[in-house]
């Protein structure tokens, strides 16, 4: 089933959709492993590349999951959490790999409590900008969020910009902006009456809440983020890069 006569940028499209289309008619069941990426490779007719794409696409989708040493593993459809990129957000959404729609539920100021203010280096009870975000995937609810900026950074902010899913690169661009780090903390907490109701959670369901504290590059935190996930449906993916350091013998990465 060559499919060489595709463009490059469709070519690994074409073999999602084959590979998609296999999984749900029951061709590959749960549990089962897909073909070796040779294999898929050959029958394809294209790149390592290309395969491992497609293959990056049905993970994100809930389909398969990567086992070191195992292969490429279906997951059964009534597992349906959604892997979201740390480290890849708004990328990831800008090229269709996480398909989010997302709602502006309210746009406001606040005044900063002062956990917030120390975070955002402001003084406690100066009004900050607040967004609040309903992230749906596949037609259910993933996650609610919380933005606080301070005012001044948050001006070129539109009611557009607020609500769009690629947020961050829209908001660089309006602002002029450049950021450039995240600081990241994680935890979980039981849901509140609030997250049950908006997220569509029974009782007792734990949600996943990350804190992203972000830099630009006078080293000035700009935004403080607060994602809460359902847990039943959420699951965090991100890439660490080890500093290189030298010892007496080699370089490590620490």
């Amino acid at each position: 089933m060559a499919i060489g006569q595709n463009t490059n940028n469709h070519l690994y499209t074409a073999v999602y959709e084959a590979l998609r289309e296999r999984i749900i008619a029951g061709e590959y069941k749960p549990g089962d492993a897909l073909p070796s990426e040779p294999n898929l490779r050959k029958e394809f007719g294209v790149s390592t590349i290309t395969v491992r794409r497609a293959i990056h696409e049905l993970a994100l989708d809930g389909l398969v999951e990567p086992r070191q040493g195992i292969g490429n593993i279906v997951r059964d459809p009534a597992d349906s959490s959604v892997v979201v990129g740390m480290s890849s957000f708004t990328t990831d959404v800008a090229h269709g790999r996480l398909r989010l729609v997302r709602t502006l539920l309210a746009d406001s100021l606040v005044p900063a409590t002062a956990d917030i203010a120390d975070k955002l280096q402001v003084q406690p009870g100066s009004m900050l900008r607040r967004l609040v975000r309903l992230d749906m995937e596949g037609n259910a609810p993933l996650s609610l969020d919380e933005v606080f900026m301070p005012p001044v950074l948050a001006s070129s902010i539109t009611t557009d910009i607020a609500g769009s899913p690629t947020f961050m690169h829209l908001w660089q661009e309006a602002s002029g902006l450049q950021l450039v780090r995240t600081q990241y903390e994680i935890w979980a907490e039981k849901s509140s009456a609030d997250d049950q109701r908006i997220l569509q959670i029974e009782t007792g369901t734990p949600v996943l809440v990350t804190g992203e504290l972000i830099y630009d590059t006078k080293k000035r935190p700009c935004a403080w983020i607060v994602s809460r996930y359902r847990a039943d449906r959420g699951r965090l993916s991100g890439t660490v890069i080890l500093t290189q350091k030298k010892t007496e013998r080699g370089v490590i990465g620490e």
